[in-house]
């Protein structure tokens, strides 16, 4: 039986993958689950201090992990990486001409920017290579980090202080950096405008994208604990 569900933020509680505006149909979800006994957790790219704020404010008790798997929260705060130099940061930035998330001063191992049409991934790739960190594309970020595990890092241990087992937690989520999630829990789902790569790694697609198709997973959990809504 699920007890908790981790969700993606940005792509996966918006409107769409293109907006940060929060689908409010996918939150009020998310607060029926929590009512009905479901904890929530927040899993993202996102800086420490963005989740724990929505964590806070859209009334979930589940946790956090932060950083692609930097940060966890869950009752204490948990930093599960080294903490990435900003000078390395900033040389990101001039090498490739990216213009730094208005996150990054709130950030200690994994560092955002904003992407351009004529990014050179590939460049990009071996450079952060070369500097032990390893590089990633969200659909919003590019991203710098001293983690090479991403999400899994920090959700494995978020699981581990729930006191649950893997079976017991569903993820969903809707890009690339979201399969370390879906990898770590029992019940993976994809949104039906997830990458390609996020849909093979899931057991359940939803029919509606993003915020959407989040309700309809939520109802889904809730049905398979007998619960009608």
């Amino acid at each position: 039986m699920i007890r908790l569900i981790l969700a993606d933020v940005d792509g996966t509680l918006t409107e769409d993958r293109d907006t940060y505006r929060l689908d409010l149909d996918a939150v009020a979800a998310l607060r029926l689950a929590e009512k009905m006994g479901i904890k929530v957790g927040l899993v993202s790219g996102n800086s420490y201090p963005v989740l724990r704020g929505l964590h806070q404010y859209m009334g979930l008790s589940g946790g956090v992990v932060a950083e692609n798997g930097c940060v966890v929260y869950l009752q204490h705060f948990e930093r599960l990486c080294e903490k990435l130099e900003r000078k390395l940061a900033q040389e990101f930035s001039d090498t490739f001409g990216l213009a730094q998330s208005w996150q990054n001063p709130y950030r200690e191992s994994d560092y955002a920017f904003y992407l351009r049409d004529d990014f050179d991934t590939n460049q990009a790739k071996k450079w952060a290579s070369s500097h032990g960190l390893t590089l990633r594309y969200s659909g919003y970020a590019v991203h710098i980090s001293v983690n090479s595990e991403g999400k899994a890092l920090g959700v494995r241990r978020l699981i581990q202080l729930s006191g649950l087992e893997r079976e017991q937690v569903a993820a969903i989520g809707d890009s690339s950096t979201d399969i370390e999630l879906l990898k770590e829990v029992g019940y993976p789902v994809a949104l039906a405008n997830s990458t390609q790569d996020l849909k093979e790694s899931s057991i359940m697609i939803t029919r509606s994208k993003s915020g959407k198709g989040v309700v309809e997973m939520v109802h889904a959990v809730l049905r398979e604990r007998g619960v009608t809504s």
